[in-house]
């Protein structure tokens, strides 16, 4: 039902482009306007236009002019609110309540003049106010247009094509896999989800860390219990190893506590959440995938944290920074202790297919606290030192590292996601602690820079090593098993083909093309008898053939031939054979599915064949797509089969025969 709402959405974008042009129009305008502009996600809105148009769904000129006239009208109107209102704006909500937000866009206008106009736009604390303020301080109306036409017309393009290059990479992807495609978004939306949170989080943390702590700090006084540890952690003339002592020892309790009583009430680890998100990982393993998440999260293991922990604990021991290098072994301290605690007193097993040769499981996932207290601690280390309006970047730059690494391990099986979330909040936790007792308490200054070149040094350095020495052993014992099935010749030729698939099975099962070739033989023996009657092995895809994407005019032979995925695998052979129309291919692919032969332990592979065509996009760059619809030429393979035994088969579809070729 969803995708046929999607499909005829399309359409109707594609029968009526004039009202969809309007409605670019509309969207454009109303996201520049004054006060709705700040609610409205226009850069994110503009990105997801972009995208339709690499899916070929919208055009870029129309969708172009039609977002840039609509930007020039919605900052036209905010000018002549601000022309019209005056001071009166300050009154209007939302900057009754934030009045930051004239008072940031009043001082970037000062400091630019007529240039903040066109600037503003592309600077987001000050996007939605900008030309408002500019009214309000008697711009000119000339002065205005010329600033807004010039930035409206960089500004469309700037945000549509990012989108329309994600866009067209999904549609690529989705040739490839669908599961492809679905990994992508959810890496995409993960990491916007990142950025936005820590960006927030950073801005409402600097602006009333000041006064809640005070708050907290009056409030605890005289209480018995609480008081002494808010001393200990906020007050300078207190030391901080009695709070942060008693703390650890909550946070671990508490942890155990949570455990034991889930125990208790029967909510064993784990749960069907953590079993349901696993099975729905594994449908997203990919080969290439699986080869980024591995160097992913080998970033985190300990053969990499703990040298850059040394490194930085004996740096700053021999910088004579003791106050620092107390609170770094702290951060250390702490860590270690969850992985001894948990792993003896609440081990809880890990995803059994991925875990042979793997140890050291527990909730909570001392991993993944451990790469947050390294990572995370060392940014607040960094942060102190920076100006306060820059600390974000360096605490985004640590979400960059640490939200990878608990992905890459939850998807490929290593953890489960309940003992993933736990690790990170207590790591989070202890973090936020350190780093408030830290701030708190007089201390010398750090050289952040020697401190950040240092540690990203022995990082990669590490990582490096890691990489090299174990990455291939990782890989193998990451990748998903394959469950060989044996069966006898007379077996498989009489109906034991049907137990092979006959469909190529993509994300949670959805079918593609029909396979419809089962084929017992070594792969070069198929390959021999393809080449001498005239297939080719397809051109792979490398950086200079996927350049040649970029151009209208590439011909279909130079183009690469992109692999594709059953049940998560690749092809292993796909050849490619050329006929008289320059400007069509077709292809042919096997996948060894496991099945053997029980006579020579020959592989049964299974095969596709399709049409490829040459398809310009947008003017811009070449696809090569597949054709499903044209029928195969009965004689395409037949001279590949001369002294072989063949037999035709009815599969599921009466249409599409399957045909079996043995020795």
């Amino acid at each position: 039902m969803q995708s046929e709402f999607v499909n005829a959405l399309f359409a109707w974008v594609a029968a009526h482009p004039g009202w969809m042009g309007l409605v670019i129009f509309i969207i454009a305008m109303t996201e520049s306007l004054t006060i709705i502009g700040i609610i409205i996600p226009g850069a994110l809105v503009m990105f997801s236009l972009g995208a339709l148009i690499g899916l070929g769904h919208l055009e870029f000129w129309s969708a172009y002019w039609w977002s840039t006239w609509g930007a020039i009208a919605g900052d036209a109107i905010s000018f002549w609110i601000g022309r019209v209102f005056h001071q009166g704006i300050r009154r209007i909500w939302p900057f009754t309540k934030h009045p930051e937000m004239i008072a940031r866009s009043e001082d970037f206008f000062r400091k630019h003049g007529g240039k903040g106009v066109l600037l503003g736009r592309f600077f987001g604390p000050v996007r939605g106010t900008i030309p408002t303020v500019a009214g309000m301080m008697d711009m000119s109306w000339r002065h205005f247009m010329i600033a807004n036409v010039i930035s409206a017309i960089l500004w469309a393009p700037a945000y549509l094509i990012p989108g329309m290059f994600f866009g067209a990479s999904l549609d690529i992807a989705s040739r490839v896999a669908g599961r492809l495609v679905v990994l992508i978004l959810i890496i995409a939306v993960l990491l916007w989800l990142t950025v936005w949170l820590v960006t927030h989080a950073a801005r409402l943390f600097q602006s009333h860390a000041t006064d809640w702590l005070q708050r907290f700090t009056a409030w605890s006084q005289g209480r018995r219990f609480i008081g002494p540890i808010s001393a200990s952690l906020l007050d300078p003339r207190e030391g901080e190893l009695r709070g942060l002592a008693t703390l650890a020892t909550l946070l671990l309790g508490g942890v155990m506590l949570l455990s034991l009583s889930l125990s208790a009430a029967g909510q064993q680890l784990p749960s069907g959440l953590d079993q349901s998100l696993y099975y729905f990982f594994q449908d997203l393993r990919t080969p290439w995938a699986d080869v980024l998440m591995v160097f992913t999260a080998e970033l985190g293991d300990y053969q990499v944290t703990l040298p850059v922990s040394l490194v930085v604990f004996g740096w700053l021991v021999w910088r004579r920074n003791h106050s620092a290098a107390w609170h770094w072994l702290a951060a250390l301290g702490f860590g270690m202790a969850t992985n001894l605690l948990f792993r003896w007193l609440l081990p809880v097993p890990s995803p059994v297919e991925v875990t042979q040769g793997v140890q050291s499981y527990s909730f909570a996932s001392s991993h993944a606290t451990f790469s947050t207290l390294v990572f995370g601690f060392l940014a607040a280390l960094i942060a102190r030192e920076m100006p306060l309006a820059r600390r974000w970047s360096v605490y985004l730059t640590a979400a960059f590292l640490i939200v990878p690494i608990a992905f890459a391990r939850l998807y490929l099986g290593i953890h489960w996601l309940t003992d993933t979330l736990a690790g990170l909040c207590l790591g989070l936790i202890w973090v936020t602690v350190l780093g408030i007792a830290y701030n708190r308490h007089p201390k010398a200054k750090l050289p952040w820079r020697r401190l950040l070149a240092y540690s990203v040094i022995v990082l990669l350095a590490t990582d490096l090593l890691h990489v090299s020495l174990d990455y291939q052993t990782d890989l193998q014992r990451y990748r998903p098993n394959v469950v060989l099935h044996i069966q006898a010749r007379d077996q498989w030729w009489r109906d034991g083909w049907r137990e092979l698939p006959r469909q190529r099975l993509d994300f949670q099962g959805h079918h593609r093309q029909n396979l419809t070739v089962q084929w017992a033989e070594t792969r070069a023996q198929m390959e021999r008898r393809l080449r001498e009657v005239g297939w080719q092995p397809a051109p792979v895809p490398n950086l200079k053939s996927l350049l040649l994407w970029l151009s209208p005019q590439v011909e279909l032979r130079e183009l690469p031939v992109l692999p594709q995925l059953h049940g998560g695998r690749e092809d292993e052979l796909t050849m490619v054979y050329y006929g008289a129309d320059p400007k069509t291919r077709w292809l042919l692919r096997f996948w060894d599915v496991g099945e053997r032969l029980r006579e020579g332990d020959l592989p049964i592979w299974v095969g596709s064949i399709s049409r490829q065509k040459r398809e310009p996009r947008m003017r811009l760059f070449t696809l090569a797509v597949d054709d499903p619809g044209y029928p195969v030429p009965t004689d395409l393979l037949t001279s590949a089969w001369q002294g072989l035994q063949t037999r035709q088969v009815t599969g599921s579809n009466s249409d599409e025969p399957i045909t079996l070729i043995a020795d």
